[in-house]
């Protein structure tokens, strides 16, 4: 072999080398990214095992903290009451061990059937009030589980569109993070048709209250229909700056079902209407029975924005008795304690017709009752019967003392109350009221009695801001003669009116009062009324 041929087969030596070392790397390569592919097939097949996995064991956990059995649901300390409330059906019980607490956002789901699903304490029936009566925090909080919002912002208990038949007894709600909104939320006001409308929803023997340094905006939301409200607590519902009410409706046609609950709000205790809705609903068949209404007087020291304590601003077919409202002044408003007042702010279609607020005790407010219909689709058939209104004061509690302001109303009847009031007993404005009738009560004429805005009072007042209406067979003590037209009594004292007991606030006649059945029609005059079964128990 000569050094060209030698030369040669070095060369070919180094090119087989090279391309040895390119094969083993390209192998090694192949192997690299044959890896790199089964560990990319590895992880896509075990992060959905992962995540199942780890939503099996949070389920399970859920599921873990139920103890069930037959149809009841145990729901023991740090245990998931959404969990609860997901897997139970209807006719079952959810219970939550009492005084413990749950925290979260909770949602009522929608279910099928008809039956009612029903969360309570597990503390025995013996524990609890018995059926029809009150509870009162201070002698049952011990017993009953705590539901506690931890979502800033959201309630503690809302219901989803068309959730149906959950009832609650036996349970305390907390206030909302910083008191904000509604502690329990019934319907969106977004809803497209009624069916999506939360409905047969209970609540009875409950406990609802704000933080006593923030307040709470609200209470319970009730827009839903078939909602009911029996023999609860509801306390420091008060804002600064803003609306508060301890029950509130506007984004329903009812019925809600509010009996024998003490209720305590700051703006209003109960407001129907108030607020908008897209479906643009009234509020209709709805009752207001044997509650208590009240505002603590040391509020009137801290601030809170005090307005009325019963209002309706959009309602049809509503009745209002056998309740005693206690305690309202000039804060935010000027302190008027009943309110029937059409507002557009419950939107342009807003009425007020067949109302009936009878059998009520009023206690203790700057004026007592305002009727306005002149907004929206206007005011009409209001019966205001049979109840006291005491201490109707305006120097004590900063307003100007009258019964009543008025104007613009169809279909107005007054008969049979006894009005303690230290003003007027009606100042009426603008358009008249139609189809008035004052009959059968007893009343104070004090400086103006009937008067008009920038006219005199009495008879003229009556022919033409209501409409000619009646004024007939009511005791008016220190009124005259001269300025009434109809039959009347006019007394110069309460003393000759022969009241019961009227420094113990007993104002019904005595047997042996002159005036007994001498109203119109031969009937009593004033209200007889016991004082002691009106409010609840």
């Amino acid at each position: 072999m000569n050094l060209e041929q030698s030369g040669y087969w070095t060369q070919v030596q180094k090119e087989r080398r090279k391309r040895l070392h390119q094969i083993k790397k390209q192998a090694a390569a192949n192997h690299s990214n044959k890896s790199l592919l089964l560990i990319i097939l590895t992880i896509a097949v075990a992060l959905p095992l992962a995540a199942f996995g780890i939503y099996s064991y949070n389920n399970y956990q859920s599921e873990s903290s139920l103890v069930i059995s037959e149809n009841t649901i145990t729901v023991r300390q740090g245990g998931n009451f959404q969990a609860a409330l997901n897997r139970a059906k209807p006719g079952n019980t959810i219970l939550l061990e009492a005084g413990a607490t749950f925290e979260g956002a909770f949602k009522l789901p929608v279910k099928t059937g008809s039956e009612f699903i029903t969360i309570r304490t597990s503390a025995t029936d013996a524990q609890l009030p018995p059926a029809g009566r009150r509870i009162d925090p201070k002698k049952y909080a011990a017993v009953l589980p705590k539901l506690k919002s931890n979502v800033k912002g959201e309630p503690v208990i809302s219901a989803l569109k068309g959730a149906h038949h959950f009832r609650f007894v036996g349970v305390e709600f907390a206030p909302t993070i910083e008191g904000l909104y509604n502690i329990i939320e019934l319907g969106t006001t977004e809803e497209k048709s009624v069916e999506e409308l939360p409905h047969h929803i209970e609540f009875d023997r409950v406990y609802i209250h704000g933080s006593p340094s923030e307040g709470q905006r609200r209470g319970i939301a009730a827009n839903g229909k078939f909602i009911k409200i029996t023999n609860s607590y509801i306390s420091d519902i008060k804002r600064k700056g803003e609306e508060s009410q301890a029950i509130a409706v506007w984004a329903t046609d009812g019925p809600v079902e509010i009996v024998n609950n003490y209720l305590e709000a700051a703006a209003e205790n109960i407001l129907f209407g108030g607020a908008g809705s897209v479906l643009k609903l009234v509020p209709t068949d709805c009752v207001v029975r044997e509650n208590h209404l009240n505002k603590p007087v040391h509020w009137r020291e801290e601030g809170w924005d005090v307005k009325n304590l019963f209002e309706i601003k959009n309602g049809r077919r509503i009745k209002v008795e056998n309740n005693l409202m206690t305690n309202n002044w000039m804060r935010a408003q000027e302190g008027t304690a009943v309110l029937f007042t059409t507002r557009e702010d419950s939107g342009k279609s807003a009425v007020i017709e067949d109302i009936e607020f009878v059998n009520n005790i009023v206690r203790g407010s700057a004026n007592a009752v305002n009727v306005y219909g002149a907004e929206g689709g206007g005011g009409h058939r209001l019966t205001i019967r049979n109840n006291f209104f005491e201490d109707i004061n305006g120097a004590k509690w900063g307003g100007t003392g009258y019964f009543m302001k008025s104007t613009d109303w169809d279909g107005l009847t007054i008969e049979n109350n006894t009005i303690i009031q230290s003003g007027s007993i009606a100042s009426a404005y603008g358009k008249p009221v139609k189809n008035f009738i004052f009959r059968n009560n007893i009343v104070f004429e004090n400086e103006y009695g009937i008067k008009g805005d920038s006219m005199g009072s009495g008879q003229e007042v009556i022919d033409k801001l209501f409409s000619n209406g009646t004024v007939t067979g009511n005791i008016i003590i220190g009124g005259k003669s001269s300025l009434y037209k109809e039959k009347n009594f006019f007394l110069s004292s309460i003393g000759q009116v022969g009241f019961v007991n009227a420094e113990k606030g007993d104002y019904r006649l005595r047997s042996g009062s002159p005036f007994l059945n001498q109203g119109f029609g031969g009937k009593r005059i004033g209200a007889d009324l016991d004082a002691k079964l009106v409010g609840g128990k």
